[in-house]
């Protein structure tokens, strides 16, 4: 029987860990109104929190709901100050038995690793491909409605393989069943659900690498991407890991395909072939009206220097891990800002 982790809430619902997880929920927003709030009558908060916990009467608050895109329109359910504070308390000790479970080519929410990282990691498998084979395939795939879809019974079957501390245990319960969603589901924007996610999809890494001997296999979430040696062994391959996905009760998102290595292939928010990796094209487009809409803005003095700044600073450290010196080049050279004439330089 495989070793399962007990005993860890005992370390984790004390007022030490909960002090520990609110310094880094507080980092970067330190003046958002939630933190100050919360911050006001921090050891009472705290020391709320940690009798909660300890009595196992602790329930998820609602969400704070809000729209994205990026690039599609999701819904984001980010949780209330104090349970973000909770979720970091309880990961603080869970992620590290967690992390120690994944393969090495998994990277989301795994401090160290991330979309750079990732990015790496396919290059050199699309490198190493290219002189080991002739004309290699690439097979690039992902789930349908990944977090919407995650089914509850079976992620807590999961957890009870790993965890057999019933206090954690009961916070896995409340957190997965009483989260809004009847069987299936978990909130985009909670740090539980990253990691739990991330867990739930641990099974095909293991059946990709340990079952099927797929060396270049890597995944992000519920991205994932396999370089084969023929568009013939990768069509194969491609069917084993869709019969494993739906094992999990999951669905392929029907944009999932083949095709030649040659081709590229688009990945954690790059376009990748052998050779160099590109910036994705919606990405530009969507940074040009962007630029477009900071220059009006900052003409009508609705925006200052500062504001400005972080948002090219954030697209600048984008384009730093990508070859497209020109496009940055172009973009740059025609953001020109320009303030409208006061009345008295007008006169």
């Amino acid at each position: 029987m495989a070793k399962t982790f007990k005993n860890l809430w005992g370390q984790i619902a004390t007022f030490r860990n909960l002090a520990a997880a609110f310094t880094l929920v507080r980092q970067g927003k330190r003046f958002d109104s939630d933190t100050l709030s919360f911050y006001a009558d921090l050891e009472s908060n705290l020391f709320a929190l940690e009798e909660q916990l300890q009595q196992c009467t602790w329930q998820p608050k609602p969400f704070r709901e809000f729209w994205v895109t990026d690039p599609k329109l999701r819904l984001i359910q980010a949780p209330a100050f104090e349970d973000r504070v909770v979720h970091q308390a309880v990961m603080l000790h869970v992620a590290p038995v967690l992390q120690r479970r994944f393969i090495v080519d998994t990277f989301a929410s795994i401090k160290g690793r991330g979309t750079h990282a990732a990015s790496n990691r396919l290059r050199s498998f699309l490198r190493s491909a290219s002189r080991k084979w002739e004309h290699p395939y690439i097979i690039k795939a992902d789930i349908k409605s990944f977090f919407p879809s995650l089914p509850h019974d079976l992620l807590m079957q999961r957890l009870q393989r790993i965890f057999s501390d019933q206090d954690l245990l009961w916070f896995f319960d409340s957190l997965i069943h009483r989260s809004g969603y009847q069987g299936r589901g978990l909130p985009i924007g909670a740090l539980t659900s990253q990691w739990l996610a991330n867990l739930y999809l641990d099974s095909l890494d293991h059946y990709a690498k340990d079952t099927l001997g797929i060396k270049f296999y890597v995944r992000y979430m519920d991205d994932f991407v396999v370089v084969g040696e023929s568009k013939a062994w990768c069509r194969e391959t491609l069917a084993r890991l869709q019969d494993h996905v739906e094992g999990l009760q999951l669905a392929m998102n029907p944009k999932t395909g083949l095709w030649p290595l040659s081709q590229g292939v688009d990945f954690v928010g790059y376009r990748h072939w052998t050779s160099h990796v590109r910036p994705r094209k919606r990405t530009l487009r969507r940074t040009r009206k962007t630029f477009k809409r900071l220059r009006g803005l900052y003409y009508e003095g609705l925006v200052d220097l500062e504001f400005i700044r972080s948002r090219v600073a954030s697209f600048a450290g984008y384009m730093r891990h990508c070859d497209a010196h020109t496009s940055m080049g172009s973009m740059l050279e025609n953001f020109v800002l320009v303030r409208r004439p006061s009345k008295k330089e007008i006169d």
